[in-house]
């Protein structure tokens, strides 16, 4: 029977060990300096080496070779009888556990009565306990005492996927190492070697895709390769990937994304229709172009995260995203995932698998159209009504004010007083504390009005409340500058205001303002409450929409 390519190919000392740079250094470094604990946990992913590692290290601590030197080199020599034994699996002082099978406090009473015998031939009885978050209650308390004060010839190693699971009674009592996830360009080089090995030719393009899928655990890829060379074709391509694997590669799903951005609607359906007739499995399709919007959302508002998605990406798909997100702003990427994820919930039991990707598009596409119709509609506002220059309003404004000023001047007043009082009426009268009222409680039927055309927009307006009313703009107050940023984009602007136009017959400009600056431009403003908020109030009720 052959060996899976996992098992061939483990790694037997620590310089063949793919990645986990921190856990590997450290472990030497102990090793070297004979200060060996009594109990690790070893947490991370799947197939990112906890128990390879964990196999290493007990070789290396019961290399006879390194015990006659002391360690010099942190490595297992691999030559003498305690290695050879342990790489074989035969020896008896190696014991590994799996806690999902044993997870019975009876199982773990056991094992606390074969930890008082002596090793039978090598120097330390190492124990390695894989998927330790599966014990019971019961048993991890039956392995605190042992974990606390074991004997001098016994270690234990401690291996999670579900760290989170474990007590914190267990973890006080442990050395914690956390494994990470492997990057795609490690993983790809590390399948190169097995393919040289394996005297098998595999395209690039194809090792990215398996390195990919992966999710950055190295068995996953190696299991996935060796399903690739199960075909016995000694040059494999990336479309026989695609084929096994019922997936797609990352160029490819940058390029159907790249088509969306550029908004060539057509030649996305186009491309659909390709894949169907290539017998695409159009699930994984979906959650690879999901996972790539997001990667794209990530880089979008923080560009430094493109380390963070390493073990995602190689460098040239990071730079071809960090390319795309310069022509799309953050609200029409959530837009992209928000309909594809409400298409793929809606369409899950349909018969025709690429209809909810087909009825994404779509809703783009109609999107897309409103927009552009939108911007144009606005374009020919502006060329008909032509605002004028800022110095001209300026010089108006002064202009209005000193009439105004003349005009107080030339006639007779009793006191001083007066002349202010009635500039302060005049001012007065420009705010309109009905129109306010109005606007507030129409408030919630103007961010309903806005979801079948920008879903995103209508999120970000639910954050905002409006304040006041100066003149004919609406100031907006909000939170944070993100909101503020995105309802004062000039096309969310002019779509929030067409709405309040539309559904209370005000036509305002909106001003936002987040909650400091409006505090420091509006000290003395005092927020009003609307009738029906006082009746509330005062009735102990609350307000409900039907």
């Amino acid at each position: 029977m052959s060996t899976t390519l996992y098992r061939k190919y483990r790694p037997s000392d620590f310089s063949q060990v793919i990645g986990q740079k921190h856990v590997v250094q450290t472990l030497q470094n102990s090793i070297k300096s004979g200060r060996i604990g009594q109990a690790y946990l070893f947490a991370g992913p799947r197939g990112t080496g906890k128990t390879s590692i964990a196999r290493i290290f007990a070789k290396t601590i019961n290399c006879a070779a390194n015990l006659e030197t002391k360690f010099p080199s942190g490595e297992p020599c691999l030559k003498c009888d305690s290695c050879k034994t342990i790489l074989d699996g035969r020896s008896l002082d190696i014991i590994e556990i799996d806690a999902a099978s044993h997870t019975g406090v009876d199982n773990i009473r056991e094992l606390r009565e074969t930890v008082k015998l002596p090793p039978t031939s090598l120097k330390y009885k190492v124990y390695i306990i894989d998927e330790v978050h599966m014990l019971s209650g019961g048993a991890f308390n039956a392995l605190l005492k042992t974990l606390e004060e074991p004997p001098e010839h016994v270690v234990f190693i401690l291996a999670t996927t579900e760290v989170h699971k474990i007590p914190e009674t267990i973890l006080s009592r442990v050395q914690r190492f956390d494994f990470t996830r492997l990057t795609v360009e490690e993983i790809i080089e590390r399948l190169k070697q097995i393919a040289k090995l394996e005297k098998v030719s595999v395209e690039p393009e194809a090792l990215e895709i398996i390195a990919s899928s992966s999710e950055g655990g190295m068995r996953n890829a190696e299991s996935l390769l060796g399903q690739v060379i199960a075909l016995e074709d000694k040059k494999i391509t990336a479309k026989e990937v695609e084929f096994i694997l019922g997936t797609v590669s990352e160029k490819e799903i940058a390029d159907f994304v790249g088509q969306l951005v550029a908004h060539n609607f057509p030649a996305v359906f186009s491309r659909i229709a390709d894949l169907r007739e290539s017998g695409i499995d159009f699930k994984n399709f979906g959650k690879s172009l999901l996972n790539y919007l997001r990667q794209m959302l990530v880089l979008k508002i923080n560009p430094d995260l493109g380390k963070k998605l390493s073990y995602e990406l190689t460098k040239e798909r990071l730079g071809q995203i960090q390319k795309q997100i310069t022509e799309i702003e953050i609200d029409a990427i959530l837009d992209m995932i928000n309909i594809l994820q409400e298409n793929t919930e809606r369409f899950k039991n349909s018969q025709i698998p690429q209809l909810y990707l087909e009825a994404s598009i779509a809703s783009l596409t109609v999107n897309s159209g409103k927009s552009r119709r939108a911007e144009a509609a606005v374009s020919e506002v502006i060329d008909a009504s032509p605002a004028p220059p800022i110095a001209t309003q300026i010089n108006n404004n002064k202009k209005e004010t000193a009439e105004i000023k003349q005009a107080a001047e030339n006639k007779s007043f009793k006191t001083s007083a007066e002349p202010k009082k009635e500039l302060a009426e005049a001012v007065k009268k420009e705010i309109s504390g009905d129109d306010l009222e109005l606007v507030r409680s129409r408030w919630l039927d103007i961010i309903d009005s806005l979801k079948s055309y920008n879903h995103s927009l209508s999120s970000v307006l639910k954050m905002a409340s409006p304040s006041l009313i100066e003149g004919n703009k609406l100031i907006v107050k909000t939170k944070y500058d993100f909101y503020k940023d995105k309802i004062t984009e000039t096309q969310n602007r002019l779509t929030i205001e067409d709405a309040i136009d539309k559904i209370t017959g005000v036509n305002l400009k909106i001003k936002t303002l987040t909650e400091k600056e409006f505090q420091a431009e509006y000290p003395d403003f005092k927020e009003k409450k609307s009738l029906l908020q006082e009746a509330v109030d005062i009735f102990g009720g609350k307000i409900v929409k039907e």
